[in-house]
């Protein structure tokens, strides 16, 4: 095995945290060629040669990208959402795309950081799997508990939780798609984008992640797991862990910012983690730019004083109960 295979698949909005990610893999793994597969609807000549840029500066390898259109008709009416782009489900369709060239490919989210070199991982044995993947921590661990589903939850949420907790009980444990090393050799003998799209129109009703929860329903016994806390851990769940940026830089090889806030919107409050994500985009051409946009941004954002007045709200009705129950003591106190 003397190369790395691997694949993303955007839309023009996420160029920038596209570039960031593959100079991240690029500076971190230059002992092997990277042969990158960009599965796209919309980019230009322009964006062929900005990403190029990312993949071969300063590479030592000879790395090779290729970009692979997809006619987006084949994805229009398919669930997304502004977080879950229509470009998720290109993924599905790598088995029969480059399952006769190779035999495996990592595909990968563009909100992520390859931290470290990812050899190792990338040329394990799949032990007769067809993937390989990272527990998707916070899901998972939702779908392991029956009450999880709050009071107010939306009747589709609820939906979701009764249908997937019924497979975790039978032994899935729900991985996340962000980080995924494909069995193209094995994966290509019996799935199409037409027979995952044939099952995947069984569920739809019950799915919130739509691609993410196709894959688990259809592949969760064919699944090889590896340590979550170094492949794929989701940067807010390591800062809720009480990890910091030096744990992160130090111990982790794929950090992957899920979820609609990113290090380069100004829609979070900000942790040290996202640090990491910075020391990356330094390398970048519009490194300066970003910057700026981000900063000007933030002063116009309303965020931290929306989140400051629920706290302030949050604080007098614990007050308010508080004051109960002191009430309450006193006058079990007194014997009335």
């Amino acid at each position: 095995m003397d190369r790395i295979n691997a694949a993303i698949a955007l839309n023009r909005n996420v160029l920038y945290p596209a570039y960031v990610m593959i100079r991240s893999l690029v500076r971190n793994n230059n002992s092997y060629p990277i042969y990158l597969y960009v599965l796209h609807s919309e980019l230009n000549a322009e964006d062929f040669k900005f990403l190029q840029d990312a993949l071969m500066r300063g590479a030592s390898a000879e790395n090779y990208i290729e970009f692979i259109k997809i006619d987006s008709s084949k994805v229009s009416g398919l669930p997304c959402t502004q977080t879950w782009s229509l470009e998720m489900y290109y993924r599905l369709m790598l088995p029969e795309l480059l399952g006769d060239k190779i035999d495996r490919i990592l595909y990968l989210d563009v909100d992520i950081i390859v931290n470290k070199d990812i050899y190792d991982f990338y040329s394990m044995d799949f032990e007769g799997n067809l993937l390989i993947a990272s527990k998707d921590m916070v899901s998972d661990s939702i779908l392991a508990r029956d009450e999880a589903v709050e009071d107010n939850a939306e009747p589709e949420y609820r939906i979701w939780h009764t249908f997937f907790n019924n497979l975790s009980k039978k032994g899935m444990t729900y991985f996340c798609s962000g980080i995924l090393l494909m069995n193209l050799l094995k994966l290509k003998e019996e799935y199409t984008f037409k027979k995952y799209m044939e099952i995947f129109n069984t569920i739809v009703h019950k799915v919130q992640f739509p691609d993410q929860d196709l894959l688990n329903y259809v592949h969760y016994r064919q699944v090889k797991l590896v340590d979550e806390l170094q492949i794929g851990l989701y940067a807010s769940t390591a800062h809720e862990m009480g990890m910091t940026y030096e744990d992160v830089r130090m111990n982790v090889s794929i950090l992957h910012f899920a979820g609609p806030a990113k290090p380069w919107t100004i829609n979070l409050i900000r942790y040290d983690i996202q640090k990491v994500w910075w020391d990356y985009a330094k390398d970048a051409p519009f490194y300066r730019e970003l910057l700026e946009m981000v900063f000007y941004h933030s002063m116009d954002s309303r965020l931290a004083e929306e989140k400051i007045q629920l706290l302030k709200t949050e604080n007098e009705e614990l007050r308010g109960l508080l004051n109960k129950c002191q009430v309450i003591i006193q006058n079990l106190s007194s014997g009335i």
